[in-house]
């Protein structure tokens, strides 16, 4: 078995971290950043990237050409990320100037028949963790997880608390991923409310939808306040103000300005564009300009 930081060092990869930007501090005469960069969730060009024939590297340049410096992914299936395996994956990417920070796998099943070559964090989380150390990624995220009673926010939060355990063993964080369906009440308390209270602040940590968590009636910057420094990964996700839908950043209903000015207050380290269902590169693209021009 082999942890992330044997990997990093045996493939050279530790060398980025040399080369792309720092939050918080002045390197090299360059002034701080003001916000963590932002990165793209490769599941934002699904359709393109898992398209019959695509290249892999072809799309990765293409979000390299946009600015982009970090990478998040959803997939894993079979042992392969975009028909790589982690290894090859992660060389790749850092061949294009690109970080892998983490990789998306489910929790709790929904349903009792698993999909053949699926992974999931209750059946193979020895296998997931030895995947991420191999592509060098510093996350496990959940990205959603079977939470429709009590029972299984309950079975949900044990398969969290082995996660993160395993995670910090192997020199890795977890996160959970949240949809808006964590924030509806179950028995009196809600999914979301139920892990962050159950478990090791130091081991599981929340990746904060902010699209989805607005949606369901909540103020992210109240859940910095109530849950300090719990938010190190975050999707910047925008939604359109008529359908409800993921659309690019900054044309939706989001209100990115005020959840920015109080960033500090949830730990945020690494943030990454996600628009769920994009058609093509100009999407997220829009999304970078957009952040620049505004936030950044």
């Amino acid at each position: 078995m082999i942890n992330r930081r044997t990997f990093l060092k045996s493939s050279g990869i530790i060398t980025l971290s040399g080369v792309l930007p720092v939050w918080g501090r002045e390197i090299d005469n360059f002034p701080a950043l003001k916000f963590p960069p932002f990165g793209l969730q490769v599941y934002t060009l699904s359709s393109i990237i898992n398209a019959p024939g695509a290249d892999t590297r072809t799309v990765l340049k293409q979000i390299a050409d946009m600015g982009i410096r970090e990478l998040e992914t959803a997939t894993g299936a079979n042992g392969l990320y975009y028909r790589h395996s982690a290894r090859d994956f992660a060389a790749m990417a850092n061949d294009l100037g690109l970080k892998w920070i983490g990789n998306h796998v489910g929790g709790l099943p929904r349903n009792s028949q698993v999909a053949t070559g699926s992974r999931n964090l209750r059946d193979n989380l020895q296998q997931i963790i030895d995947e991420a150390a191999e592509g060098g990624c510093g996350w496990v995220i959940c990205s959603s997880s079977s939470i429709n009673s009590l029972d299984e926010i309950k079975r949900t939060t044990e398969i969290f608390v082995k996660a993160g355990d395993l995670a910090a063993k192997n020199k890795m964080k977890f996160a959970y991923h949240n949809h808006q369906s964590e924030f509806t009440a179950i028995d009196g308390i809600s999914a979301f409310d139920y892990v962050l209270g159950n478990t090791d602040k130091n081991k599981v940590f929340m990746e904060l939808d902010l699209a989805w968590a607005t949606a369901a009636g909540m103020d992210p910057v109240e859940l910095f306040k109530k849950y300090p420094n719990r938010f190190p990964l975050w999707h910047i996700k925008d939604l359109d103000k008529t359908t409800g839908r993921p659309c690019p950043v900054g044309n939706g209903k989001v209100d990115f300005k005020h959840i920015f000015e109080n960033s500090k207050l949830s730990g945020v380290k690494h943030a990454f564009i996600e628009q769920d269902g994009a058609k093509t590169i100009d999407d997220p693209r829009s999304s970078v300009t957009w952040l620049k021009s505004n936030i950044y």
